[in-house]
């Protein structure tokens, strides 16, 4: 028996060090890569601590899951992620399907002293858009703090579409991106400067990609094989019947390509070579890049399968963590029931490793293992040996009477502690004159922006702003462009941003923004729409009421990316 209770301990422990992976979404902010990903057999969303640096620490622990309050994600959502840091913590605006296929924001702060995302406020994104595919992916790229976020998901058609975020509007419908074919729900997206480039699955032998222009409209192509279209006659304005591909012969094929992976991923390096990733049908590893104009299979590492393991399943989940101003490149996804992070840095790839869980004196990695069987030489061969377990015995009865007797001498001496303050008490009592009278502890005063006045010790806390007027029932619905009312969704109001002038400090939603959009006489928010360069009113745009003044953090390039191809900046 004692024996059976053993082997089953053992089992639990082999079990956590083990991972049920569904989605992965991962982030490049200025102290290194963070990631999350959905856990198959919970419904989770685990993460890599937030104070980590370099290379993530991913715990073991099942239960170390992503907080969540009105909104949590539904089993096999996808996920896409954004980040940065400030000079306080770190911060991650990740975004997930809800159990009403909502496309769901989720703004998280770092706990810098236990590594733990802490969840400000939760906000559906997606009201008033054609509605989302139940197994769609989502990709999302972070502009900047002015021009916000982009996030693309497929529609029951199969359809392309973005919504999007700026610093001026609440959350809208921005159309169209593309109505070519796709043969999986897979999306990946990555941008340098105004250039945004989308790439997915078009059948069992191309992918399809999609890429912003200064015309306002979003460029179609397809590789290896084209579009009978080329050039920049096919766009989101060309429908799926008129974008067949080209009967010539394709350059070269895709590896291990079937047109049916779960994802792909995307990044971009300073010299502008955008590439493709995925797991192919052989489980391997595969890059595909777009350098000088040209899209074409990438050499393997020539460590092989030590800088790219095996992945536990053909077309399989893969993130990316990418910076383009310094070629960090850092891929992430499952080998040997163990998280692994496959290093390209600089262009150059290293040996991948397996993500430690904890964070100490040793190695944060270790190098990926070429089996996970056990040694015959480690297994078990018959238990301890009755000497140790006497000692083990000892070794426990004796910790637990010293524990015990601490427990005593700390009662004995809080007791008689106690005891000598009774007596003070009642001795400074009989010498108190008449008019003397007890005053509790003074009141803390706080000033108007939140800090406690005459301590200095909080002289570094945000700022709070005097909140807006608040409306009697919340904001007006709006009618969408679909005939339905529209909701408004409202965060507590502790969980608002507001912009102060050393960035965005955290409090209630403020009156600076009102001066940036406007306050509407009746307490609404109240926008312009969004116009083309020409001045045309942009296609398909849906305004939501105002949800929440969304964290962005300063005006620089991004740290969050997933690439495609080799050009010249757009202004």
């Amino acid at each position: 028996m004692a024996r059976f209770t053993s082997l089953f301990h053992i089992s639990i422990w082999l079990l956590a060090g083990h991972v049920s992976c569904g989605s992965i979404a991962a982030w490049w902010n200025s102290r290194g890569p963070s990631f999350i990903m959905q856990d198959d057999d919970t419904g989770g969303i685990r993460y890599s601590l937030c104070n980590g640096n370099h290379t993530p620490i991913f715990p073991d622990d099942k239960t170390l899951t992503t907080p969540f309050m009105n909104h949590p994600p539904k089993n096999k959502s996808s996920l896409a992620a954004t980040g940065w840091t400030d000079s306080d913590t770190a911060w991650a605006s990740i975004f997930y399907l809800d159990n009403n296929d909502n496309i769901v924001n989720a703004l998280l702060k770092c706990d810098w002293d236990t590594g733990h995302w802490q969840n400000t406020g939760e906000y559906v994104t997606s009201e008033g858009s054609p509605k989302v595919a139940p197994t769609s992916a989502l990709s999302a790229v972070l502009l900047g703090s002015t021009d916000g976020y982009r996030v693309f998901y497929n529609d029951l058609e199969g359809t392309l579409h973005q919504v999007g975020y700026t610093s001026a509007t609440t959350w809208a419908y921005y159309g169209t991106v593309s109505h070519d074919a796709t043969s999986a729900q897979a999306i990946a997206s990555t941008f340098s400067g105004k250039n945004i480039s989308i790439v997915r699955p078009r059948d069992d032998k191309n992918i399809g990609v999609s890429r912003w222009y200064p015309d306002n409209l979003w460029h179609l192509s397809t590789f290896p094989e084209s579009l009978t279209l080329e050039g920049n006659k096919s766009t989101n304005a060309t429908q799926a019947s008129d974008l067949k591909l080209s009967s010539d012969t394709p350059p070269f094929n895709l590896p291990a390509w079937d047109g049916n992976v779960s994802a792909l991923a995307m990044g971009i390096d300073s010299a502008y070579t955008r590439s493709v990733f995925y797991i192919g049908t052989d489980r391997k590893l595969y890059q595909i890049g777009n350098k000088n104009y040209q899209w074409s299979v990438f050499d393997r590492p020539s460590a092989g399968d030590n800088a790219w393991p095996l992945a536990d399943s053909a077309g399989a989940p893969i993130g990316i963590a990418n910076d383009f101003s310094t070629n960090i490149m850092r891929l992430y996804y499952m080998s040997g029931g163990r998280m692994v992070e496959a290093n390209g840095d600089g262009g150059i790839w290293q040996t991948a490793t397996v993500l430690a869980s904890s964070n100490s004196s040793q190695p944060t990695s270790s190098p990926v293992p070429s089996s996970t069987a056990i040694p015959p030489s480690e297994q078990d061969e018959g238990g301890l040996s009755d000497g140790a377990k006497v000692g083990i015995s000892v070794g426990v009865t004796l910790g637990v009477i010293a524990l015990v007797g601490m427990g005593c001498a700390f009662w004995f001496l809080r007791w008689r502690q106690r005891k000598l303050d009774e007596a003070a008490a009642e001795a400074a009592g009989s010498t108190m004159s008449p008019g003397s009278a007890y005053v509790g502890p003074a009141t803390t005063t706080f000033s108007t922006a939140g800090t406690q006045v005459g301590d200095p010790t909080v002289s570094n806390l945000p700022k709070y702003s005097t909140p807006p007027p608040q409306a009697p029932t919340g904001y007006s619905p709006l009618q969408t462009a679909y005939g339905q009312q529209q909701q408004g969704v409202y965060p507590p109001p502790q969980m608002g941003y507001a912009p102060s002038a050393e960035g965005y400090a955290h409090g209630t939603p403020t009156a600076a923004y009102p001066q940036q959009a406007g306050f509407a006489q009746d307490g609404g928010w109240a926008y312009a729409t969004p116009t083309t360069e020409s001045g045309a009113p942009q296609q398909y745009y849906y305004q939501q009421p105002q949800q929440h003044p969304h964290e962005m953090p300063e005006q620089r390039r991004p740290v969050e990316m997933m690439g495609e191809g080799h050009y010249s900046e757009v202004p």
